[in-house]
């Protein structure tokens, strides 16, 4: 089945081998590890941890990292983090701790989902440590306030990564057009509509 996706960044599925009726509209995360070695390397950082949620966007995306880094050179990772799919309670606390062994490695590469982040700023609150960190968020981070919001002094000075955004002329008129009638051609269509709008058809 042909698949687009609008979200899906993981490296491997530029693989046309594995992937042969994948696309995709958005960059691998290659491009934006590339990105993140030469903002770290544009403010003059040597040392640095990595940070990453398990699973494969995070563990991807610092591998793409620290894989640019060494191409660049002149950028030593002090440690990478991971994060448990499940953390248990106190996990975030221990990630900052770990994160304090290497304490002159104040610039924090993140990969991590929004979740993570929320609790890892949450965690360098408590252990009174906001503005000891300078992260560098991926695009799960990007332009999104929920995973900074009532932790702004902790998240001061982060600089994320977004991908490069356009508007395409008339498709938001289109989209919201969409209804039963003119679009039968979408099988989910149905689905969609008994979703949004909590109803049965």
């Amino acid at each position: 089945i042909p698949q687009i996706s609008y979200a899906s960044t993981a490296p491997e599925l530029s693989d046309p081998g594995r992937y042969e009726f994948f696309s995709r509209v958005v960059p691998p995360d290659s491009y934006q590890a590339e990105a993140m070695v030469a903002v770290v390397r544009a403010l003059g950082w040597s040392y640095v941890s990595t940070l990453a949620s398990e699973g494969n966007y995070g563990e991807s995306g610092v591998e793409a990292f620290v894989q640019s880094s060494r191409e660049a050179g002149g950028l030593c990772i002090a440690q990478s983090i991971k994060i448990p799919r499940e953390p248990r309670p106190g996990e975030f606390a221990k990630v900052i701790g770990r994160l304090m062994e290497t304490s002159t490695a104040r610039g924090v590469v993140l990969f991590a989902n929004e979740d993570d982040i929320r609790r890892v700023l949450e965690a360098a609150t408590l252990a009174n440590l906001s503005g000891h960190f300078s992260w560098v968020g991926s695009d799960s981070w990007g332009a999104k306030m929920a995973p900074v919001q009532g932790l702004e002094d902790a998240a001061h000075g982060a600089i994320t990564i977004l991908p490069k955004r356009a508007s395409v002329p008339g498709f938001d008129e289109y989209f919201m057009s969409r209804s039963l009638e003119n679009n039968r051609r979408n099988l989910w269509f149905h689905e969609f509509w008994e979703d949004d709008f909590n109803c049965r058809l």
